[in-house]
């Protein structure tokens, strides 16, 4: 919805390039303060949000890290990161490439985790989400040595595929020639990631039986 909204008001407001701008131009002269309210709020919240969220893959990433530490952490890289995407010239073509791979990649995963949600009707087992946190193994999520052999393979097939369809500012995959020069890159890793995992296992049930997980020796848990 708030895609739809801005894509109705950029194209309402004549906005090709430059969004902001001619936006604050076409309202009335009694919209612009509502206006500026509702783009301090959206900014503040949407950054909360973003930290809170980087802050919890970070402390998922680095157990040993307290989640306060991952957030500020999280907060100073992106603050660098804002300064040097105002004042470097490619730094703009840079975070558009870098959203562009994320969402190649990032797409396959997240049909294969849909997948895996309608099969087993959302229910998960809780416990066993956190054994790599406790530095334990086992459990219902363990698969093989604590991977899941066809939702890897299938997600690295999908990313190829989304590589290889993805168009940058300074890369175009070979497949761009056959979309007419459109980046479908999240739309091929998505479909081919998802279409592979449903077929590597048409014939498999996800587990969600709560699976005891095995506490991993001392000189393993590093």
């Amino acid at each position: 919805m708030p895609q739809l909204f801005g894509t109705f008001t950029a194209y309402a407001a004549r906005a090709a390039l430059d969004y902001a701008g001619p936006l604050v131009d076409a309202a009335p002269g009694w919209y612009l303060l509502p206006l500026l309210l509702a783009a301090s709020a959206g900014s503040v919240g949407n950054a909360g949000l973003m930290l809170y969220s980087m802050g919890l893959d970070l402390d998922a990433i680095l157990p040993r890290a307290s989640r306060t530490t991952a957030t500020y952490v999280v907060a100073a890289v992106a603050t660098v990161c804002v300064f040097a995407g105002h004042h470097l010239s490619t730094a703009q073509d840079a975070m558009t490439s870098f959203v562009l791979l994320l969402t190649a990649v990032g797409t396959p995963w997240a049909v294969i985790t849909l997948i895996g949600s309608v099969r087993c009707g959302g229910v998960y087992d809780a416990d066993a989400l956190q054994v790599f946190n406790r530095r334990a193994r086992g459990g219902a999520y363990w698969y093989t040595a604590g991977w899941n052999i066809p939702a890897t393979a299938s997600w690295a097939l999908g990313s190829l595929v989304g590589l290889l369809a993805v168009s940058l500012p300074s890369y175009e995959g070979p497949l761009v020639a056959l979309t007419g020069g459109v980046d479908a890159s999240f739309l091929l890793s998505g479909a081919v990631g998802g279409a592979a995992y449903a077929l590597a296992t048409r014939r498999a049930r996800e587990v969600t039986a709560p699976v005891t997980p095995v506490r991993a020796p001392a000189d393993e848990r590093v």
